[in-house]
């Protein structure tokens, strides 16, 4: 049995395919493609003589006229970059690991006596993972990359907005300041992020694009330092972030147009987000980020979690997972400066929410009970209770149901009873 690799194209029209067998890769025209009917994993031969997926979407490459393939040479070295310093560089060839710079190693290999390449390939692969979202399969197609590892992180250099690493391939030579100019600039891709339509008449493939590399299940755009989300599924980010404004609470600011909810990015070249899904493994721990903190002697930081999760629980959140909440870092030093803002609220002010928020994006739900964390902490901040006493629901209301706002009313009377009590 063999496995396609990539159905290879010219001019549009497939004309062959890569195959992966016990020998390594083997190319073979369109004409070979019935002998192999009835003997490959992820496809199958069609009535026309052409090739299907069976299984997922295959990548695809277009051949210049020469015959070779425009996506490049096949990529021997992965280096993880921070700006322009080299940090860590895998090859692909000899499974080897150098390490250039264990100062601005990754928070997930800091605290690595030995760097695996295991544990190099693994924060690469997390970097890139973003299959799950909606219309990223159009984002690949437009962006001609497939679901090709390889091919993505080329054409993106595993590029994002929260922080100053990048990834280079050694088909590439660009710089940091290259990136930065270049980085989600490409309106037109902003478009098919949100809408899944693609218009062949336009440019998708210029610019860098940090779609490729952010995380989270509901569809999204990047451009002019916001995070742009369709109003039907993101509008409950807009009184999440109200409601915090008026307890001083740090949310990412929100902005409503006609038809979408904009967050602003909390993050610049100074400043970075490290996500507690990744802080975990610098702290070798499977537990809450807040029991970490604690060992750490960080009383600012403690506080500023506690505050998290109470407004966490204020406004109802079933999905304060590993992804949606971090660190905020000092991107020269490494210090951690604060927690993150609060952050991505499309499903707060869950009807009916009974006090728990998951803490993992994928597998088997571990939950957290905000009510009892709410009950536990809110005697340390006055300041909250004092101010649920005066809370202005007028413009709240108008994006709550009727249930939703009674449920809001019902845990800032909670929470206010549980401050009084000793």
């Amino acid at each position: 049995m063999f496995v396609v690799k990539h159905l290879l194209k010219r001019d549009g029209v497939i004309v062959g395919a890569e195959l992966m067998t016990p020998d390594g890769i083997e190319v073979i025209t369109r004409s070979d493609f019935p002998k192999y009917k009835d003997n490959l994993t992820n496809a199958m031969v069609i009535s026309d003589g052409g090739i299907r997926a069976t299984k997922r979407y295959i990548a695809e490459r277009e051949l210049l006229s020469n015959g070779e393939q425009s996506m490049g040479k096949p990529i021997s070295k992965y280096t993880i970059m921070h700006e322009n310093i080299e940090v860590v560089t895998l090859n692909k060839a000899t499974d080897g690991v150098t390490v250039h710079n264990r100062k601005h190693l990754p928070f997930a290999l800091r605290s690595l006596e030995n760097i695996s390449s295991v544990a190099v390939f693994e924060w690469i692969a997390n970097r890139i993972e973003s299959t799950d979202r909606q219309y990223m399969n159009m984002i690949y197609l437009a962006r001609k990359v497939g679901r090709d590892r390889d091919n993505i992180i080329s054409d993106s250099s595993g590029i994002s907005f929260s922080d100053n690493f990048w990834i280079k391939t050694s088909d590439i030579t660009i710089t940091w300041e290259n990136l930065l100019e270049m980085r989600d600039t490409n309106s037109n891709l902003s478009a098919v992020a949100l809408t899944g339509k693609i218009d062949t008449n336009k440019d998708y493939l210029s610019g860098k694009s940090s779609l490729l590399t952010v995380k989270g299940h509901f569809k999204k755009a990047i451009g002019g330092g916001f995070i742009i989300k369709m109003r039907e599924d993101a509008i409950l980010e807009y009184p999440a972030h109200l409601l915090g404004k008026q307890l001083d609470i740090p949310t990412a600011l929100c902005e409503l147009t006609k038809n979408t909810v904009k967050i602003k990015i909390f993050t610049d070249n100074e400043k970075s987000l490290v996500h507690a899904s990744e802080l975990k493994k610098y702290y070798f721990t499977t537990g809450e980020i807040y029991n970490e903190i604690i060992h750490i002697n960080r009383p600012d930081l403690i506080s500023e979690l506690q505050r998290m999760y109470i407004f966490n629980y204020l406004i109802g959140n079933p999905d304060l997972h590993d992804e949606n909440m971090g660190m905020i870092y000092d991107s020269r030093t490494f210090e951690l400066l604060s927690v993150s803002p609060c952050y991505d609220h499309n499903m707060a002010f869950q009807e009916g929410f009974n006090g728990a928020t998951r803490t993992k994006p994928k597998g088997t739900p571990e939950l957290v009970e905000l009510d009892d964390l709410t009950q536990m902490f809110i005697s340390r901040h006055p300041d909250i209770a004092e101010k649920l006493k005066t809370i202005d629901y007028s413009e709240i209301s108008k994006y709550l149901s009727e249930r939703q706002l009674s449920e809001l009313e019902e845990r800032i009377a909670n929470t206010i009873k549980w401050a009084k009590t000793p």
